[in-house]
């Protein structure tokens, strides 16, 4: 065991100095080469590699994927390195290492939430109130925002939910385009936003109504919660273990989604966010994804 540790130790200390050799942080390299040999030794499950140019996805080698992520230096809260995660990789058990990458555990919370408080997302006095006994106006949308990270991005955003339980039709495929308007600890403002998304068969039920979606490129389709009341909605999109991604906007006078606000919140950690102002194009019905 005690070999099996020097070689990876020796391979990722290479990888990580390597990667870090353009920002000369050999400190950073280091600790990353430390911690990510515990995580490859203790076969913890880190977020897959996320580098700039290069395709996505796992290495096959859960400490070749922390090492790539940990050493850059001005993203690795986005990738899960934190200053409080990289503390609770070094002192965690094996079994408790994942939750250093799960806000909702309790290791996370015991290192990066110490003190920390965030407000519950629901309506405000002057916001409508769900008649079906939720807070937002669908149970599944109650859950998705019941989490420390969506709170805070939603709070430091200033991100407006539309709460209730009578939303409006959004059905059809759009062509949504803007930019990252602001950001934390996310990509940068600027950055281009262009996608497709198809919207389909609303089921309103006493719980809340739920919609098929899906995006142009991203596979398969799933079913979210939307809430709202008159011409307002927001709709929430889940990608376990990943991201959050809530639309709020408006619909005009041709039934079209306008003024949308997009907030994708990232699971990793807290204070990872961005927002953006999108335009949606209408540009048909649909019931699929390309």
């Amino acid at each position: 065991m005690k070999r099996l540790l020097s070689l990876s130790l020796l391979s990722l200390t290479t990888l990580a100095l390597s990667c870090s050799f353009a920002s000369g942080n050999k400190d950073l390299a280091t600790e990353c080469a430390l911690v990510c040999a515990q995580v490859e030794l203790c076969e913890a499950t880190p977020p897959a590699i996320t580098l700039e140019g290069i395709a996505g996805g796992s290495s096959g080698s859960s400490g070749v994927d922390c090492a790539a992520n940990c050493v850059q230096e001005d993203m690795r809260a986005y990738y899960g390195y934190s200053d409080c995660q990289i503390s609770c990789l070094q002192e965690a058990e094996c079994g408790d290492m994942n939750g250093c990458w799960d806000v909702k555990s309790d290791i996370y919370a015991e290192y990066c939430l110490d003190g920390r408080e965030t407000t519950p997302v629901g309506p405000g006095d002057d916001d409508p109130r769900p008649g079906n006994g939720t807070d937002t106006g669908n149970a599944d949308a109650d859950d998705i925002v019941d989490n420390v990270a969506v709170e805070a991005a939603v709070e430091d955003g200033d991100f407006v939910v539309n709460y209730g339980d009578t939303p409006p039709d959004i059905v059809g495929y759009y062509h949504a385009t803007g930019q990252i308007d602001e950001s934390s600890n996310a990509r940068p403002v600027g950055s281009t936003i262009d996608t497709h998304l198809c919207f389909w068969d609303p089921a309103p039920s006493a719980d809340g109504t739920m919609i098929n979606y899906c995006e142009d490129g991203v596979p398969g389709d799933d079913r979210a919660p939307i809430t709202g009341s008159g011409d307002n909605f927001t709709i929430y999109l889940q990608y376990d273990g990943q991201a959050t991604i809530l639309f709020s906007g408006t619909v005009d006078a041709d039934g079209n989604p306008t003024n949308v606000e997009a907030l994708v919140v990232y699971l990793s950690g807290i204070d990872i966010w961005e927002m953006s102002h999108t335009d949606w194009e209408h540009q048909g019905v649909c019931d699929s994804c390309q």
